[in-house]
């Protein structure tokens, strides 16, 4: 349902993946530049957590490309 919703307003599998690489490449940033600020700890706790969603996003990404996979058949 959450899929054919995002598919609907032009977020494919390819987004997803992307917004997954894109979530991995931002907690290394976050926790490399709040580092610098001083406070370690909340870094390591934000880039943790902005970390956490590649899996969904990447989850999202299979689970899209499988709907796109199977219109095609059906087309």
């Amino acid at each position: 349902m959450i899929i054919q919703k995002l598919r609907g307003i032009g977020i494919n599998s390819t987004v997803l993946q992307a917004l997954g690489m894109a979530s991995i490449g931002g907690s290394i940033a976050i926790w490399n530049l709040r580092r610098l600020s001083g406070d370690k700890a909340h870094a390591e706790r934000f880039g943790i957590f902005v970390g956490l969603w590649a899996p969904t996003f990447f989850v999202m990404a299979t689970e899209a490309a499988a709907q796109e996979k199977a219109e095609e058949v059906t087309v």
